[in-house]
């Protein structure tokens, strides 16, 4: 429908990553920051069918997923943060510019089985006091889409839910956030696990 995708807008947005070591240098508190728990980031063709077949063939990702490859991102940053999938997780900040990315975010990430998205919005497992809340911020058909800044944003957004700073769309509790950003049809790839910093 009309109101189904977000308005594509200019937008530029930069972020600072540092070691501990770099933090102290630059004179921040630990306690001030959030961390950077595991990372996926995978491409592929810009093609749809290429796509489609790399994943009916195998792909990167054998199994059941529409998009492998999409797949894979989630379940590296899964791997590299030392958790074993989205239950681990207490919120989602995830790129849906349109309904059809929010369902493929939906089982990819693990909130469903494949092919069952619907049942996460039907049920309510999504909203804000839901089992694994997705865009508790409105995401970006809530705020906009502006190109060249959402994936920070996404991050930035999922700073705030564990650092507890999120204000009237703070998740109750989030110490851990997963991000789910895709470019170019899913040509790109990328996801972030975030997490709070324990107290000294």
């Amino acid at each position: 429908k009309t109101y189904d995708c977000s308005q594509i807008s200019d937008g530029w947005a930069g972020m600072l990553l540092a070691t501990e070591e770099g933090l102290a240098r630059l004179g921040v508190a630990k306690a001030d920051c959030v961390r950077l728990a595991g990372w996926g980031h995978t491409t592929v063709g810009l093609g749809l069918d290429a796509k489609l077949l790399r994943s009916a063939a195998g792909g990167v990702e054998p199994g059941p997923y529409v998009m492998g490859h999409v797949r894979r991102a989630i379940t590296d940053a899964h791997g590299r943060a030392g958790i074993a999938g989205i239950g681990d997780v207490d919120c989602v900040e995830t790129h849906d510019c349109m309904t059809p990315s929010e369902y493929l975010a939906i089982d990819h990430l693990g909130i469903t089985a494949p092919g069952e998205s619907w049942k996460a919005i039907e049920y309510g497992r999504i909203g804000r006091d839901g089992l694994i809340p997705v865009n508790p911020g409105g995401g970006l058909i809530g705020g906009g889409h502006p190109v060249g800044a959402t994936g920070v944003r996404m991050l930035f957004d999922a700073a705030k839910q564990v650092s507890g700073t999120a204000g009237d769309y703070q998740v109750n509790g989030a110490s851990r956030a997963q991000t789910l950003n895709i470019g170019g049809s899913t040509a790109t790839t990328v996801s972030f696990v975030v997490e709070s910093v324990p107290a000294p």
